[in-house]
Formats: structure tokens, C-alpha cells, sequence
């Protein structure tokens, strides 16, 4: 169950939105910009990819390791219909490189790794380790929200909508 401070997600949300990360880290090769005080980041699947079928609500294939969303079997999920259940995300920013799972429905953050903070009094470093996962938060919201205007809006059915089905048609 989604904790309180959540707002409730629809299970397809988060799925298709697993899916045009990945998407648009392979069309974009890694680069998004997200302007504003986020600016420009990297972004590419890890190492773990795990579909479900879309009327389950567990995992039913996982795949990890090196490069799992370049594997025929990736491709393959999506072509059998499975959808992204979680995916596990590495993000740079300038010289920091975070790691994150996006889990579920509810995009529940889980293993965050954050860079290494500075080194210091306890209380300086713990400010330093807020600051970070604070910027992780950030770079995550401005993702969703570049999702959430382009998912709206009526270019997602007349142009996104088909390239992303044209990206899982390829067969590399």
C-alpha cells in the first residue's frame, strides 16, 4: 500500500513512464536537458529491467546485470506485451553520478546511491547527504513532469506514441 504522503498513481502511469525513460535515454543517447536549476543530466537504464504482465501487479521476467536493456529478452518483454515494472536508473549530473530504482506503481525510490559527501564534521556531512538525495528528488520530479506535459498533451498520441512503438518494433 502507497504511503500516505504519495499521491496515488495509476498502474499503467508508471509503467509507461519507466518505458519512456528508456526510451528517450537510447533516442537521446543518455543526454536529457530538463532546463530550469536542474539543467543538463545523463540518464541511462542499469543494471536490473523487470516486466510484469499489465493486469499483474508482480514482476514476472527480471533481468540484471550488465546492459539488461540492450538484451534480445528486454526487447523481447515488451513485444510479448509485458510491461516495465521497476528499472534501476544511473543519473550524472556535472561530476556527481547518482543510482535509483523506480519500483511498482507507486514509483517507490528504492537503493538510492547518492555521491560520496563531503568529508567533515558528522553534521556537515549528514547537510552534504541531504543536499544530494534532495537533488536525486529533484532530478527525479523534473523527469516526471517532463513526462506528465508530453503524456498530456496530444503529441504523446500522434508522434511520441508511435516512435516508442517503432523503438520496440526494432529489431537490432
Amino acid at each position: 500500500m502507497a504511503n500516505q504522503d504519495q499521491l496515488p498513481v495509476a498502474p499503467h502511469t508508471a509503467s509507461e513512464f519507466y518505458t519512456w525513460l528508456w526510451w528517450q535515454s537510447e533516442k537521446n543517447e543518455t543526454r536529457f536537458d530538463l532546463g530550469g536549476d536542474i539543467g543538463k543530466i545523463e540518464l541511462w537504464v542499469d543494471d536490473r529491467l523487470a516486466f510484469r504482465l499489465p493486469d499483474s501487479p508482480k514482476p514476472s521476467a527480471v533481468l540484471s546485470g550488465e546492459n539488461p536493456s540492450a538484451s534480445m529478452e528486454a526487447r523481447a518483454a515488451l513485444l510479448g506485451g509485458k510491461v516495465v515494472h521497476d528499472l534501476r536508473l544511473a543519473i550524472r549530473r556535472d561530476d556527481r553520478e547518482f543510482g535509483v530504482t523506480l519500483k511498482g506503481a507507486t514509483m517507490d525510490l528504492q537503493r538510492a546511491k547518492i555521491p560520496q559527501a563531503i568529508e567533515g564534521t558528522s553534521e556537515e556531512a549528514l547537510h552534504d547527504r541531504m543536499f544530494l538525495y534532495e537533488e536525486l528528488t529533484a532530478i527525479l520530479g523534473a523527469l516526471f513532469r517532463e513526462f506528465a506535459k508530453l503524456r498530456t498533451s496530444k503529441a504523446w498520441g500522434k508522434t511520441t506514441l508511435p516512435a516508442i512503438r517503432k523503438w520496440v518494433a526494432a529489431q537490432e
